[in-house]
């Protein structure tokens, strides 16, 4: 009987062959990187993640739900969302466009992070190089929503806060008694 690895069993010895995408959830692999240069095809895989994209993927997730959670207050406060596909989700309800926008995001990222070594535009660079631009997006978009809140309290409030004025400075009148009026500018 021949003992050499290709024949062993019926099976080809594993390192003969390329890891591939679905691997991951059918063995625990113990490749981090790749080892040898043939390796390194446009499709390369490998079975065990770096900690540092886990935690990316992580605030990518947190990161969307912050953004749906502040999409929602500024809806409530008469804005609008710019996003079509997520305008439609709005329309279902708050919990529906949550729901919709947190699932697009989690179901894209292990796609994400399979291909993490895909070498995009045949360059140096890779998929991996996605997370950091997408939390430095998010992170941007944040602070804009952010600000569009405060902008928009902020009108709100004067809108709603009552003003003293007298009457001759509204209407010309020798009685001079105090008027109550609301202002409706929105800044």
């Amino acid at each position: 009987m021949d003992n050499t690895p290709e024949n062993r069993n019926g099976f080809v010895e594993r390192r003969k062959r390329r890891t591939r995408p679905w691997d991951c959830f059918s063995s625990p692999g113990r490749r981090r990187s790749h080892r040898r240069q043939e390796d390194l095809g446009p499709f390369s895989f490998v079975d065990r993640y770096d900690k540092s994209l886990g935690v990316m993927i992580l605030l990518l997730l947190i990161l969307t739900l912050t953004d749906g959670v502040l999409t929602m207050i500024l809806i409530d406060l008469f804005c609008e969302e710019a996003n079509p596909l997520m305008a439609v989700l709005i329309e279902q309800g708050p919990m529906t466009f949550v729901l919709g926008k947190y699932l697009m995001t989690a179901v894209c990222l292990p796609i994400l992070l399979v291909f993490q070594h895909y070498r995009m535009f045949g360059s140096c660079f890779r998929v991996r190089h996605f997370f950091p631009i997408f939390i430095a997006l998010y992170l941007s978009l944040l602070v804009y929503q952010i600000h569009l809140l405060k902008k928009t309290s902020e009108a709100l409030e004067r809108r709603s806060i009552p003003t003293f004025a007298t009457v001759s400075e509204r209407f010309p009148d020798p009685n001079n008694t105090i008027c109550f009026s609301f202002d409706a500018q929105v800044g």
